[in-house]
């Protein structure tokens, strides 16, 4: 059979008429320090604040870039080895480059994350640990920590691949932020976090991010403590309640 071949004129060409060159690859972007949240003892009212699930995992920020990709704590220690499955399914991702923060989780059986159960399958299941992402920091080069936040997540869902079992995609809600507090804490879960829709994303705590816990307060009276064989003045305090 014979060849066909693409005229030249066909062919795609750049502006300055030369054919047009695939994009060079790019590493992995370097970790940069993540927004934290502020905590409060209420939810922020109205629809200018998006509000999330609150997991209980760890933090970590997912660099993708290359066909490869890092796995680095919320300190900046690079734990890709203990998060190989995520590592290597962030690295199949359809971009040249990204810098996606999440949280890697374990979930249990009612949908409720458990970081004992995660500290566990870090030793023996690390398979069953999952990755919550829920912005986007840099996409193929281009900074976006600038962005509104909303156009961060709008990005962020478009280069995540619906169905994945690990990577998954952190949804949201406008507004309605204390109900849904409520409704978090009737099924047992950590809480919400509150963020400002149109905030810059700021590796600082900003007070664009802020958290509310369902964990009930309690106070308590400091009745001793116990000595420290290291430098601090002591080891832990002792408590009391009425």
């Amino acid at each position: 059979m014979a060849r066909t071949s693409i005229p030249e004129t066909h062919r795609p060409v750049t502006k300055s008429g030369g054919r047009r060159r695939a994009a060079p690859a790019l590493k992995p972007p370097p970790f940069r320090p993540v927004q934290l949240a502020t905590l409060v003892d209420t939810v922020p009212a109205g629809d200018r604040w998006l509000h999330e699930m609150k997991y209980d995992g760890y933090r970590l920020a997912v660099a993708v870039g290359g066909g490869e990709a890092r796995a680095y704590t919320r300190s900046g220690l690079d734990w890709s080895e203990k998060f190989g499955g995520i590592v290597e399914d962030a690295a199949q991702l359809d971009v040249r480059s990204a810098l996606i923060d999440g949280e890697a989780v374990v979930m249990d059986e009612n949908g409720r994350s458990n970081f004992q159960a995660l500290q566990g399958a870090l030793k023996g299941a690390p398979a069953s640990i999952d990755y919550y992402a829920f912005d986007l920091l840099e996409l193929n080069g281009e900074d976006l920590t600038g962005l509104p936040l909303t156009a961060r997540k709008e990005k962020l869902r478009a280069i995540l691949p619906e169905g994945n079992p690990r990577i998954r995609y952190s949804e949201h809600i406008e507004g309605n932020g204390e109900k849904l507090l409520n409704s978090f804490c009737e099924a047992g879960l950590e809480g919400v976090i509150s963020k400002l829709a149109t905030a810059k994303y700021i590796g600082s705590r900003s007070g664009a991010w802020l958290k509310a816990k369902c964990t009930k307060r309690q106070e308590f009276v400091i009745v001793g403590w116990t000595p420290s064989d290291k430098s601090r003045s002591f080891r832990s305090l002792i408590l009391g309640i009425p």
